[in-house]
C-alpha cells in the first residue's frame, strides 16, 4: 500500500494527480493523507516531521520497502520512483531519446526555473503587506526594484519558452507525461500571479487540456484545489 501525505492548496497536489493517472492504467492503491495547514503559519503541521526530518509535502510512504527506507519526498523524485517502479508500461515517461531528454528537461524546470521567481515574488509582496507602515515605502522601492531587475525578466523568458515548444505539440514532451504534470502548478502559479496573457495562447490551452483530463477532475475531488 502506498501513503501520500498531501498538503491542502499545495504543490503536493501533481502527486495525486499522478496516483489518479496511474489507477487508470495499473492495478495499484494509494491511501490519500489530507493535511491542514497550521492555523497560524499556514504551513505544513509540525507533526509531519514525524513522517519525514523536512516535515513538508508531499511525503510518500511505500509499505513494500524495508523500515527505515519507506518515506521518501520532493514532488521530482517521488514522480520518479512511482514511475520507474509503477509505470510499467512507460505510460507517463517517454523511451525515444530526444522525447526523453525534453521530458527530464521539463520535469525539471518547474521547480529550477519558472517557481523561484514566482515564490520569491509572492514572498516579497508579503513582506511589504506586512512591513511597518513607515518602512512600507521603502520595501514597496525594494520590491519594485528587484521585480524589474530579475524576477519579471525571468517569468517572462521561461513563459515565451513554454509557448513556443506548445505551439507546436500539444505536451511539453510530444505526447502526456509526468513532464506535464509537474509543470502544471508552476504554471497555474504563473496565472494566479496576473503572469499569463493574451499573449500565452497555447498555455491557456494547455492549462484547459491538462484540467480535462479525468485523474485531475478526480484529484481535484478528492485533493480540492491545486493551491
Amino acid at each position: 500500500m502506498l501513503h501520500l501525505y498531501h498538503l491542502k492548496n499545495s504543490r503536493s497536489f501533481r502527486v495525486v494527480w499522478l496516483l489518479e493517472e496511474l489507477k487508470l492504467h495499473y492495478p495499484i492503491d494509494y491511501q490519500l493523507h489530507t493535511i491542514d495547514r497550521d492555523s497560524k503559519t499556514l504551513l505544513a503541521p509540525e507533526s509531519l516531521t514525524e513522517i519525514h526530518p523536512m516535515g513538508k509535502a508531499p511525503i510518500l510512504l511505500d509499505d513494500t520497502l524495508a523500515v527505515g527506507e519507506q518515506s521518501m519526498a520532493e514532488s521530482a523524485a517521488i514522480i520518479e520512483y512511482l514511475l520507474t517502479n509503477y509505470d510499467t508500461k512507460m505510460q507517463f515517461r517517454p523511451s525515444e531519446a530526444k522525447l526523453w531528454r525534453d521530458y527530464v528537461y521539463w520535469l525539471h524546470f518547474a521547480e529550477g526555473t519558472l517557481m523561484p521567481p514566482l515564490v520569491m515574488g509572492l514572498i516579497l509582496r508579503k513582506s511589504v503587506k506586512k512591513s511597518p507602515w513607515f518602512v512600507k515605502p521603502v520595501a514597496k522601492k525594494f520590491t519594485t526594484a528587484i521585480n524589474h531587475a530579475v524576477l519579471a525578466k525571468n517569468i517572462t523568458k521561461a513563459l515565451a519558452m513554454i509557448e513556443t515548444t506548445l505551439d507546436k505539440q500539444p505536451w511539453l514532451a510530444e505526447r502526456f507525461s509526468a513532464a506535464d504534470i509537474q509543470m502544471y502548478l508552476a504554471v497555474y502559479g504563473a496565472k494566479l500571479a496576473n503572469k499569463i496573457t493574451s499573449n500565452h495562447p497555447n498555455i491557456q490551452a494547455w492549462l484547459v487540456r491538462c484540467e480535462q483530463r479525468a485523474a485531475f477532475v478526480r484529484a481535484k475531488e478528492l485533493a480540492g484545489e491545486p493551491l
